[in-house]
């Protein structure tokens, strides 16, 4: 009897033990578990979904879907995903299994080199379980995948490898959730995470934050501010990482709605300060958000923006350094005087070599004491170093040269980092700061022809989406920064970059903003595609009007604009030597008998008390100006020798206050030299250059001083003088004939700024103006028949690209030296090659075969616009209309001006 009690005694014990075990295992795996409490702190991003199914479908409708589906990186998603469901079980495909549940996805940067993904996923149910054991069992009977297990800590962790494409992840289950991921790393660390006890959640500031709940909200976004530098670092050279690291200490951390669109992405909600000392926040110390005032003069080649928007700016030279120098306290008071907004801004490039054009803008609460401190700032530096103070007049507007080395900086902070020397001026209530004239020079060009984001309709659409106050913003315009973007990417990622280019520049627009609301950052990030016209989509020619004259029309359409309304206009010469003008609505204006052919395009000046523009023009022997109304002005024209046969006509205006001069040159090389008077200019009476020269001298202002730039057919380049005098170090003899000018970048003295040629056998020199070559470039020369030029932009001649013609074969080179596209023809005799560029990707190239009579169109990529050629033996004139996103061609064909409307498909 007594050992029967000890026998079902222990069988006691081990049957509660055992049932003890058991009801411990169940509670733990029926145990709730915060999937964010296991997601491990260095998760730079963490997004959460609830409705997969639906979010899919909704991708698959928007253009961003449709962009992202052709990436690399979602073809092998796809792929791995079309695998797995292969060997799923039953009908219930993997869609179905991961749909209407909150699942996580982590993101992480791993060892400073790579980027890995941790999802986290729910099983709901006794359905699941049983779905998912039998899809590891058929993974593990699959010809596909190989499965191996180990334990790690008291987990046991699963490592499968696809052996078609070598791709591999490695997942546990934990309390009825399922972790995977590539990395076996991270795995392995959120196992650690779960065995030192509770994790507490990396989103624990925002415990009572779902978005989800909302309608039209997909997704629950954190981000890890402090983490996000280490992300950005896989990407951009370290050279742009100081200020991102600097940048990124605005915000701790924040979590954010994701909605999506046909052709926008937003992200909006808060984000939390970091409150750590000498972070970018605790400098600010933000109050109240600020207006975009400075759009009225942002230039639309406005590549990147940073702009704050703060009652106090001067907070942002937080935390200075001592400045012992006897300007300084001038300085200090010329930083106190500005208010609300300061913004750096970085200008399109048009090489991957070239660094990229900025300005600092700060609105001054005083102008007038902001233009004394100016001038006080100018007199100090300028006593102590004995020399007298530059200016120089500009239009209406007085640029200073204030030579100090990073100004912006000691102004406005260390954002503003990059300034070796600092040209301002003042624009009404903002003051203007670059290290070259030129960019000053450009971007009062375009204040007063409006080309500013205050008047850009699609940029004034694209501000409507973004908050109209803020304390910091980011703006960014993909195509315009399309080689910026490319110069300060890491050599490693460039590739991937120029893999999704399509996608990239698809969405151009991109705001970042944050505005202070009770303590915390409203946070709003957009990506938009830009607003599309009527002729988007289109890729073909609509002729919209053709005007018949009676003789042939023997010159290209040249384009002007009108005297009065500054409408675009033409101006067309007829086999009878007569000039026509047709206006804006097609209507014949004034008309001019020359009895001669002309030589030169037809230039405009402003001139008179009126303040009209004129023509100005020249015929074999004259120089021409006339009004309105085909009238020729006093003096006009002037009548030089009858020997002489002019080539070219260039016109100056050395200090922008309408006092002219004008330039020509005959076919033996010399050149003379007019004022609006006819009085001729002493040096250039004539200045004999020896040789023909290759195209139409051009005018530099550098650093106060007057250059003027002749490139002879014979290979010579010379650098002159107001007086015709050559500059130290020139004429520079490149030893090949040129056929082609030269293309200028002015920097801040003769040094600094670039010259750069291609001669006629394809080498590409780079010279600066105290005569020294800096670079020299062969380009491949397929045969001894192969020649080149240089081919500026028709509409201001900023940027080039280059052309080789070899036997009815074109190829049109970039800035950077890489082929665009290359064309065959039917004849080998040249080619008229002209490149117009709008900004960003609105770029077409002609090409003109004069003997067949044919023109081509092409787009930025190189690809025949229309499908067809247009009857022609002129070079072309274009116009892109931004509100249509489309262009209005003209061209002359026969006795007939044709007016062609078209657009570029993508």
């Amino acid at each position: 009897m007594p050992k029967r009690i000890v026998f079902f005694f222990f069988g006691f014990v081990i049957l509660a033990s055992l049932v003890y075990y058991g009801f411990n295992r169940w509670k733990d795996s029926r145990e709730k578990v915060d999937l964010w409490a296991l997601v491990p702190d260095n998760a730079a991003l963490v997004v959460e979904t609830s409705n997969h199914q639906a979010l899919m479908e909704h991708l698959r409708e928007t253009e961003l879907w449709q962009s992202f589906s052709v990436l690399p990186v979602a073809n092998r998603f796809q792929e791995n995903m079309t695998y797995l469901d292969s060997v799923a079980p039953g009908n219930q495909r993997l869609d179905r299994f991961l749909n209407e549940k909150r699942i996580l996805t982590s993101l992480h940067v791993e060892a400073k080199l790579d980027v890995s993904f941790v999802f986290y996923v729910p099983v709901n149910s006794v359905g699941e379980h049983r779905f998912l054991r039998t899809l590891t069992e058929n993974i593990n009977k699959s010809e596909i995948f190989e499965q191996s297990s180990r334990s790690y800590q008291g987990h046991l962790l699963t490592d499968i490898t696809n052996t078609r494409n070598g791709s591999s992840f490695t997942y546990f289950t934990y309390h009825n959730n399922i972790i995977l991921s590539a990395s076996p790393v991270l795995v392995e660390e959120i196992v650690r995470r779960i065995t030192r006890g509770k994790p507490t959640s990396v989103a624990a500031q925002f415990s009572n934050v779902d978005y989800l709940n909302q309608p039209e909200v997909y997704a629950n976004v954190f981000v890890n501010y402090r983490v996000l530098p280490e992300l950005l670092g896989l990407f951009l050279e370290e050279e742009v990482m100081p200020h991102v690291r600097y940048l990124a200490t605005l915000c701790q951390n924040g979590m954010l709605e994701l909605k999506l669109e046909q052709n926008k992405l937003f992200l909006n909600g808060f984000s939390s300060p970091e409150k750590l000392n000498k972070s970018l926040h605790s400098n600010m110390q933000p109050q109240k958000p600020q207006l975009l005032g400075v759009k009225a003069y942002l230039p639309n080649r406005t590549a990147m923006m940073l702009h704050f928007g703060l009652q106090e700016i001067a907070r942002l030279r937080q935390p200075q350094e001592g400045n012992r120098s006897v300007f300084a306290a001038t300085v200090d008071s010329l930083a106190r005087s500005f208010s609300r907004e300061a913004a750096l801004v970085y200008l399109e490039s048009n090489s991957i070599s070239q660094s990229p054009e900025k300005i600092a803008f700060a609105h001054t609460a005083s102008p007038a004491q902001t233009q004394r401190l100016l001038n006080s700032l100018a007199k100090q530096l300028a006593d102590a170093r004995k020399e007298k103070p530059y200016s120089e007049k500009y239009g209406n507007h007085t640029i200073h040269l204030l030579d100090v080395p990073e100004l912006p900086e000691q102004l406005l902070g260390r954002v503003f980092k990059g300034f070796e020397q600092s040209y301002v001026v003042q624009v009404n209530d903002y003051l203007l700061a670059s290290e070259e004239v030129a960019t000053l020079h450009h971007l009062i060009d375009d204040i007063a022809e409006e080309n500013v984001w205050g008047k850009s309709v699609a940029q004034k659409a694209f501000l409507e989406e973004t908050l109209q106050e803020a304390n910091f913003s980011l703006y960014l315009n993909t195509v315009n920064a399309w080689y910026v973007l490319n110069r300060y990417t890491s050599e490693e990622e460039r590739e991937n970059l120029l893999q999704n280019a399509t996608l990239i520049k698809r969405f151009a627009q991109v705001s970042l903003q944050f505005s202070i609301v009770e303590g915390r950052y409203y946070t709003s990030l957009v990506i938009r595609r830009p607003d599309q016209g009527k002729g988007s989509g289109q890729d073909g020619f609509e002729e919209e009007e053709s005007i018949t004259f009676g003789n042939r029309l023997d010159t290209r359409p040249f384009p002007v604009q009108n005297a009065v309304d500054r409408s675009r206009e033409l101006v067309v010469q007829d086999s009878a030597n007569v000039l026509l003008n047709i206006s804006a609505l097609g209507k014949r204006g004034w008309t001019d008998s020359l009895g001669t052919s002309l030589r030169s395009d037809i230039k405009q000046i402003e001139y008179g008390p009126d303040k009209k523009l004129r023509y100005l023009f020249i015929t074999s022997n004259r120089i021409h100006a006339i009004n309105n109304q085909g009238q020729p002005l006093d003096n006009f024209p002037f009548n030089l020798p009858d020997t002489l046969d002019l080539q070219h006509l260039a016109v100056f205006d050395y200090e922008k206050d309408g006092n002219y001069r004008l330039l020509v040159d005959d076919k033996l090389g010399n050149l003379y030299m007019y004022n609006l008077r006819g009085a001729g200019v002493q040096g250039w009476q004539p200045r004999r250059m020896d040789y023909r020269l290759a195209a139409e001298p051009q005018h530099l202002r550098v650093g106060g001083r007057d250059v003027i730039l002749v490139a002879l057919e014979n290979g010579y380049i010379y650098a002159l003088n107001r007086n015709g005098d050559t500059y130290p170090g020139f004429p520079i003899n490149l030893k090949v004939p040129l056929t082609s000018g030269v293309v200028a970048k002015v920097g801040a003295n003769l040094r600094r700024t670039e010259v750069t040629a291609v001669t006629r056998y394809g080498n590409v020199v780079t010279m600066n103006l105290q005569g020294t070559v800096l670079r020299s470039e062969q380009l491949m020369r397929p045969s001894k028949r192969a020649l080149f030029d240089l081919v500026p932009e028709s509409s201001n001649g900023r940027s080039y690209v280059i052309v080789r013609q070899e036997q009815g074969k074109v190829a049109v080179l970039d800035q950077d030296l890489k082929e665009v596209f290359e064309k065959n023809y039917v004849t080998s005799a040249p080619k008229i090659v002209q490149f117009f560029r709008f900004g960003g990707d609105n770029i077409v190239y002609a090409i003109t075969e004069t003997g067949p009579r044919k023109t081509y169109l092409y787009d930025s990529g190189g690809r025949l616009i229309g499908n067809r050629s247009l009857e022609n033996s002129h070079p072309v004139t274009i116009y892109y209309n931004e509100i249509a996103n489309d262009y209005t061609l003209y061209f002359t064909s026969g006795n007939q001006l044709k007016k062609f409307r078209f657009s570029v498909g993508e």
